[in-house]
Order: structure tokens, then C-alpha cells, then sequence
């Protein structure tokens, strides 16, 4: 082969690498157009902006204490929100359980919130412990109590802080195991719960001592307990206290004047 053909050969060569490497950047140009525009559409335009925000579940936090405490803002981008920290954050709250946060649609997130029930007051120190059947500590009061919670006296609190556990105490977590084994209308009338040793005493809103035993003894005969009280209330008798410590019996001591 004479040299002009050696030239034509490698000419060639160089056209179909040039050729080659032109596809390729061409290619590369376009894909990372694709991409920037992508991005653009994702995180720079209005369509995936934050549009509405829900909240489910809470009945006593306000829900702008929980929409500040999420972070989430109307308008931000949608894919820049943070789940997991905004749960996080949430359940520093006392009063929240639990929390999820769920995506709706484009645009749409839903906090859901399960809150602690309240179950008991204890007043330790002049001040009343508002806690859950857990033993969490939801609010600490001077007064202003809720009047439909029963107030346990005579027992020390392990913790004072509101968030902190109290179950390591065993008297309060005795009662608290009994209280939340009743429905709140078996405890509509009683104002105070009192411990005589290990024993619950239960006082009513008439200052009656109530030896109830255990709780599912109370709650079988607690409806007779109220037609033993109607009863004595309608004779104008006066009662010192019921026992309800024997299976099917409501034993009362009149006061004698």
C-alpha cells in the first residue's frame, strides 16, 4: 500500500472517531439537560410545593403548636420535607404517644397524632401531677385541675418533671393499674383516692370511705353500691364507710348520732 492510501486510511479513522466522540458528548450534553431541567421541575416550580398540611388525632395540643413544632410550611418544596425529623421533634411533646406523618398526594401531608389520656391526679407537694396509665407526667398544676380526674394523696413522687416516669413508684403504679382497669363513670363520684397501707381507700364526693378491693370486684358490684347509697341517702342516713372487699357484698356503717 503506497502512502497516499496509509493517509486516506487514517483520515477515515480520525472522521469515525470524531464522529464517535461527538455522539458522546452529544449524549452527555442532552442527559445532563434532562437532568438540570428535571430539577428545575422537582425543586424550583410551583407544582411540587406544599399545599395543604392536616392534622388528625389531636384533641387537646393546639394544631399550631403542632404545625410550628413540624417545621412544614406552606408553599416550601414538597420533597424537602423532613419526616422523620418532624416526628421526632413531635414526640418531644409530653402529651403525644405517637405520631406518623403520611403523604396524601402531590402537595398534601397529613400529621397524625395519638395523644396520652389523662387518668390520674397526684398531689404531692402542693402540687398536682397530671398523669397517663403509663405513668408519664402530662402537666404539673398549682390548680386549675380537671375535676373529673380522681386525686391520689399519700404517696411520693420518684420524678417532678413534666415527660418524666413515675411507674417505678409502686403505690402509684398500683393505682394507676387500678383506676385504668374501670371506665371513667365508675369513678364519676369519687373526688380522692387514699392508700391505707397497700389497700386503696376511695373517697366519694360526699366524703364517704369506699373499701372497694380489687378493681374487678368493684366494678361487679358497683351498681349495687349506688342503690345501697341512694337508699341510705333517701332515709336521710348518714354512712361512715363501705367495704366492698367480699365477692357480692356491699357491707355499710351507718353514723349513729
Amino acid at each position: 500500500m503506497d502512502l497516499n492510501g496509509r493517509k486516506w486510511i487514517n483520515i477515515k479513522k480520525l472522521l469515525r472517531l470524531s464522529r464517535n466522540f461527538f455522539a458522546v458528548a452529544l449524549t452527555l450534553f442532552l442527559l445532563l439537560l434532562a437532568i438540570w431541567e428535571f430539577k428545575y421541575l422537582i425543586f424550583e416550580t410551583s407544582y411540587f410545593e406544599l399545599k395543604k398540611i392536616s392534622i388528625e388525632g389531636n384533641y387537646t395540643i393546639e394544631k399550631e403548636k403542632i404545625l410550628a413544632l413540624s417545621g412544614f410550611r406552606l408553599s416550601e418544596n414538597f420533597f424537602k420535607l423532613n419526616y422523620r425529623a418532624a416526628e421526632k421533634k413531635l414526640r418531644s411533646i409530653p402529651k403525644i404517644k405517637d405520631v406518623q406523618i403520611v403523604t396524601e398526594g402531590i402537595g398534601e401531608v397529613l400529621i397524625r397524632v395519638s395523644e396520652r389520656e389523662s387518668v390520674l391526679l397526684v398531689l404531692y407537694e402542693r402540687k398536682f401531677y397530671e398523669l397517663d396509665s403509663e405513668g408519664y407526667i402530662l402537666s404539673v398544676l398549682n390548680k386549675n385541675v380537671r375535676v373529673d380526674l380522681p386525686i391520689l394523696t399519700g404517696v411520693v413522687m420518684p420524678a417532678v418533671n413534666i415527660g418524666e416516669n413515675v411507674r417505678s413508684e409502686i403505690k402509684v403504679k398500683s393505682v394507676i393499674g387500678w383506676v385504668t382497669n374501670l371506665l371513667p363513670s365508675f369513678l364519676t363520684n369519687i373526688s380522692e383516692i387514699c392508700l391505707n397501707g397497700n389497700e386503696i381507700v376511695l373517697i366519694t364526693n360526699n366524703g364517704i370511705k369506699i373499701y372497694p378491693g380489687n378493681a374487678v370486684n368493684f366494678k361487679n358490684n358497683f351498681e349495687l353500691l349506688n342503690i345501697v347509697l341512694d337508699k341510705f341517702q333517701k332515709d336521710g342516713m348518714k354512712i361512715s364507710y363501705v367495704d366492698m372487699r367480699f365477692n357480692n357484698e356491699v357491707v355499710v356503717k351507718p353514723i349513729i348520732n
